[in-house]
């Protein structure tokens, strides 16, 4: 299954250049997590209660290819009810994991911008 979303607004202090991570919301994201966050709107409302992300699964950002080496305990039920995920682009560590986070590999972080295509792709 494949899940698109595309970056509709990018928060003035969303993108860090020394942070590996990336911070998603969907559309109902307040003023405060808007100003730190890359808003996607997904293209089908209704699949998006549908994504569930596993380890081994891919995203794509920009047709940039991701593999997820972990997941969240939080994130799939964040990702399906308001669109909330942190993007790390960075190994995952052995403690200290965040429960709303998808670890990625590569760890090299993409560009973002609006109208950036952000495709879940979930192995059946």
């Amino acid at each position: 299954m494949e899940i698109t979303a595309t970056v509709t607004a990018i928060g003035p202090h969303a993108i860090s250049q020394t942070d590996p991570l990336v911070i998603l919301f969907g559309q109902e994201a307040t003023p405060e997590l808007a100003d730190v966050s890359v808003i996607q709107t997904f293209d089908q409302p209704a699949q998006q209660k549908q994504l569930v992300l596993h380890h081994g699964d891919h995203i794509y950002i920009n047709d940039i290819k991701f593999r997820i080496s972990a997941v969240g305990s939080l994130t799939n039920a964040n990702l399906q009810q308001i669109g909330h995920a942190t993007l790390m682009f960075q190994p995952v560590p052995n403690e200290d994991r965040l429960g709303n986070a998808v670890y990625l590999v590569p760890t090299a972080r993409p560009t973002f911008t609006v109208g950036t295509t952000i495709r879940y792709v979930m192995n059946d």
